[in-house]
Order: C-alpha cells, then sequence, then structure tokens
C-alpha cells in the first residue's frame, strides 16, 4: 500500500452530503418561522451535496398543518406551499403529535382515538412523538431551529 489515492478515490473522500434536520416552533401567522424554514429547505432541497432528513413541527407551529385555515385569495397560503414543497422533495414533514392534539390538529387516527368527528391535518404531515425528533438530531450533520 503505497498511501497514494487515485483522483476517483480523492474526489470520494471529498464529496461529503451535509445531513440537515430542522425544528420548527413559531406560529405560522405570528412569526415568520414557518416561512423562513420553507425557504431554507428548498436551499437544501437544491443543493445537491445537502440532505434534508426531515421537518420537526413543534409546539405553535403544528398550526401549520391545519387545512381548516382558509386564508384569503390575496394573501399567502403557507399550508400550500408547504404541500408543494413536500411532493417535490419527499421530505417527511413531522408534527408533534402531543403539541398537535394539544392545539386540534387530528388526523385520522387521532381523529378515532379521541373519538372526535373529522380530522385537519394535512396528508402531507404525519403525527409523531418526540421520539422521532431525538432520532432526526441524533442522525443530522447540522440541526437548524426556526423561532
Amino acid at each position: 500500500m503505497s498511501g497514494h489515492h487515485s483522483s476517483t478515490e480523492v474526489r470520494q473522500l471529498i464529496h461529503y452530503i451535509m445531513k440537515y434536520a430542522l425544528l420548527v416552533t413559531g406560529h405560522p401567522t405570528q412569526s415568520k418561522a414557518c416561512h423562513s424554514a420553507l425557504a431554507f429547505a428548498k436551499c437544501i432541497h437544491a443543493h445537491p451535496e445537502h440532505e434534508l432528513l426531515g421537518i420537526f413541527f413543534y409546539e405553535e407551529s403544528v398550526a401549520v398543518a391545519n387545512c381548516f385555515a382558509n386564508p384569503p385569495r390575496d394573501e399567502y397560503n403557507l399550508l400550500a406551499q408547504w404541500e408543494d414543497f413536500h411532493k417535490t422533495a419527499t421530505c417527511p414533514l413531522y408534527i408533534c403529535i402531543a403539541a398537535g392534539i394539544r392545539r386540534g390538529i387530528l388526523n385520522e387516527a387521532e381523529s378515532k382515538r379521541h373519538e372526535l368527528d373529522g380530522q385537519n391535518c394535512s396528508n402531507s404531515f404525519q403525527l409523531e412523538g418526540l421520539g422521532t425528533w431525538v432520532e432526526l438530531n441524533s442522525q443530522a450533520d447540522k440541526v437548524v431551529q426556526f423561532r
């Protein structure tokens, strides 16, 4: 073994994909946290040497997944923008289940479990526990929080 690397080996050593996890906590209409996180997520997705492992919405930010919220037509529809991002990026969008239920954000399973009629959690989002955030956090090279 000579200790020399071929140019292909050097490129492979240099080429490293940075893995990101995002934590969003700010309310979608009372802060710019959800807007900024979306813009940042789009930049990560567009960069070939970055990977977005997932986005975890916690505390007040869970309101972004409420598909019953209906902004006026002349206003920015943040939920629609997140849904479009989810379709193109196939990045998992997680809603903290405890924070979501506390604020009335329910998917079909949680609606049935709590014996409530209807669901209002957009199908682009998954209700998950904090264990999912811990896992994302441990797998990521960089964690960015948006308040």
